[in-house]
């Protein structure tokens, strides 16, 4: 058994609103009561636990609950179907554009998996648009979304294709569109490119597009919610229990667990994977539980995870967890080096802190650390 101590990801109030979404029956049933009694959640929810609303209500009515309530949450999950409606013909046009461009493109988190698994465009609520297109093929999609009133308030550098993920856009209307290069933030250009030669079809408004495949999609729902997030990020449970029990699309255990090797991204496979071992029995084969729990993690990666499942403000996120965080981020970029890149390492803490040159580079550190050190909690 993978050990659960001090796993705080999700709180006991959000577990509750979890299985009232996710189990069927009395089990459902239960914490769908018992959630009610511990939350005031019809005078406020917090954002994350309010995106699982509109599931609440599909797997509520499943179960052929019928009270007062059910009539907030259909109007709940109405708001989300509309709203929903209005990305897909959104990004079924900045698909088209890109594609008469001659840009491959790929549809990233909530639309893929609102389309392949979760198969309801009101179940789960989304606000941004994350498009995935070939590395060398950025600069040309900016340009080209530009044209159609798609801006950025940063322009993009060389550099920031090769330490960054994704770029953000708007436009007048107020959508939001995450322009990525790179799946998601800790993901070297090796994996991207398995992203691209394993994926599969997907139509969106008649559009038809790419999505990652199962495995993909669910080491990226994984690796991303399991993070520290301003908007708690509960809802990749959700997102990984409908992958897991497709009935359309089978998970290669083997190729997951490899991924997290390959990727040093061990220790936040396990974490991901331990929750839902532990709240969702039966959910995972126990032979991948084994296979998961000797995953080897390195050093930087416990300093890395220390941070990204605790809130920024506390103590103990200070310079050293910073500068280990960017280390373990740059190590992963660069993975498979014989040598480490010295220089390359130097270039991108000069583009983490925005410096000119080395004097820059060393004022703006101990700037920086000082800033950490001494700012009030």
């Amino acid at each position: 058994m993978i050990n659960s101590q001090n796993f705080d990801l999700v709180t006991p109030n959000q577990e509750l609103l979890l299985k009232a979404a996710l189990l069927s029956g009395e089990e459902a049933i239960t914490a769908w009561r018992k959630w009610q009694d511990a939350s005031d959640w019809k005078e406020y929810l917090e954002p994350g636990s309010f995106r699982l609303l509109p599931l609440l209500y599909i797997n509520l009515r499943k179960q052929s609950v019928n009270e007062p309530a059910m009539e907030k949450l259909k109007g709940i999950y109405r708001h989300a179907w509309s709203q929903n409606q209005i990305l897909f013909h959104e990004t079924a046009k900045i698909v088209e554009q890109l594609q008469s461009a001659g840009i491959e493109t790929m549809l990233l988190k909530g639309i893929s998996l609102s389309l392949l698994y979760y198969k309801n465009n009101g179940a789960r609520p989304m606000t941004d648009i994350d498009i995935l297109v070939p590395l060398e093929k950025v600069y040309m999609a900016i340009e080209l979304l530009k044209k159609v009133g798609w801006t950025s308030p940063v322009p993009l550098t060389e550099q920031d294709l090769s330490y960054r993920h994704a770029i953000h856009l708007n436009n007048r209307f107020g959508k939001e569109l995450d322009l990525h290069w790179r799946p998601f933030q800790d993901c070297r250009n090796e994996y991207g490119k398995d992203f691209w030669n394993d994926a599969l079809p997907v139509k969106i408004i008649n559009i038809n597009c790419l999505a990652p495949n199962p495995t993909n999609m669910l080491f990226h729902t994984i690796i991303h919610g399991v993070a520290w997030n301003l908007m708690p990020t509960i809802r990749w449970v959700a997102d990984a229990i409908f992958l897991i029990n497709s009935n359309d699309f089978k998970i290669d255990w083997q190729r997951l667990a490899n991924l997290a090797e390959k990727h040093h991204l061990c220790l936040r496979l396990k974490t991901g994977l331990r929750y839902l071992n532990e709240k969702f029995p039966y959910l995972i084969p126990p032979v991948v539980i084994n296979k998961v729990i000797g995953l080897p993690v390195y050093y930087l990666e416990k300093i890395e995870h220390r941070c990204l499942i605790s809130s920024r403000n506390k103590e103990r996120n200070g310079p050293y967890t910073a500068f280990c965080r960017h280390l373990c981020r740059f190590h992963r970029l660069n993975a498979g080096k014989r040598f480490f890149p010295l220089l390359a390492f130097y270039k991108s803490l000069k583009w983490k802190l925005n410096a000119r040159n080395s004097r820059d580079l060393l004022y703006k550190g101990i700037r920086r650390t000082a800033d950490m050190l001494y700012s009030k909690p």
